[in-house]
C-alpha cells in the first residue's frame, strides 16, 4: 500500500497530498469532492439571510436594514473577510446574482451596535478586513457612515461595493455624508453589474466596467 502525507494549512484552506501521482490525486478528488457550486461576490453558498434582531436598538441610536452578515470570505476584498450585506437596491441591474436584496424591505432592521458586534465576533479567526456591499449600501447614508466610522475605530481595512460610480455618488443629494464615509473607505468597487461583460472581471469584481479605486476620497477632491 502507497504511504501518503495529507498536509492541510488551517490558515489558507490548502491542502498538499505527498505520495501519490496526478492520476491517483485526481480520482481521490473525484470520489471525496460534491459536485462544484459557482462563488460570486455577495452570494456564499451556504449563508441563510437574516430573520431577526437580538437588539432593540434606542430612539437615537443609528440603525441599518440588513439581510446577510457572514465570515471568512475571499472574493469580496484584499485577504480574508467579514462581510456585511445590506438591503434595498434601487439599480435592480439585469443578471444580478442577489436580486432578494433588492426589495427596500428586505433583510432586518439592525442596531449599529449588533451589527459591529456581528462582525467582529469571529475575533479569532484569521481577518484582514470588512466588506460592505449590498443591495446597495449608499442607500442608507447616514447608517453606513456610523458603520465605518465605528469600524474604523475597531481598525478594519474597509472596501465598500457600489452599483453606482465614484462620480455618480458625489451627484447625489446627501453627497457630503457620501464624501465623509469615502475619507473611512480603503477600497470602494463602483459601477453597476453588467452581465455581458464579466468574462475576465477577475478578482473581487462581477464585470469588468467595475473600478477597484483605492482610497477613494483622494478622488473625489
Amino acid at each position: 500500500m502507497t504511504e501518503t502525507t495529507w498536509i492541510l494549512d488551517e490558515q489558507t484552506g490548502a491542502l498538499t497530498i505527498e505520495g501519490l501521482s496526478q492520476s491517483a490525486m485526481n480520482a481521490v478528488a473525484d470520489d471525496l469532492l460534491t459536485e462544484s457550486a459557482q462563488v460570486n461576490c455577495a452570494r456564499p453558498l451556504s449563508i441563510q439571510p437574516l430573520t431577526h434582531s437580538a437588539h432593540v436598538a434606542s430612539a437615537t441610536e443609528p440603525i441599518l436594514r440588513v439581510y446577510r452578515i457572514y465570515h471568512g470570505s475571499v472574493v469580496e476584498g484584499p485577504g480574508r473577510r467579514g462581510v456585511v450585506q445590506l438591503a434595498g437596491c434601487a439599480q435592480r441591474c439585469p443578471g444580478c446574482f442577489v436580486p432578494e436584496t433588492h426589495p427596500l424591505d428586505s433583510g432586518v432592521t439592525m442596531s449599529l451596535r449588533e451589527v459591529v458586534s456581528l462582525l467582529l465576533a469571529d475575533e479569532g479567526n484569521p481577518r484582514d478586513g470588512i466588506t460592505i456591499l449590498g443591495g446597495e449600501p449608499f442607500l442608507q447614508p447616514i447608517g453606513l457612515l456610523a458603520l465605518v466610522q465605528s469600524l474604523k475605530q475597531h481598525r478594519q481595512h474597509l472596501t465598500i461595493y457600489s452599483g453606482l460610480t465614484l462620480e455618480q455618488l458625489l451627484a447625489r443629494d446627501e453627497a457630503e455624508c457620501i464624501r465623509q464615509i469615502l475619507s473611512f473607505t480603503d477600497i470602494l468597487i463602483d459601477g453597476p453589474f453588467v452581465k455581458a461583460l464579466t468574462d475576465g472581471a477577475g478578482e473581487w469584481r462581477g464585470s469588468t466596467n467595475q473600478r477597484i479605486l483605492k482610497h477613494p476620497f483622494t478622488l473625489a477632491a
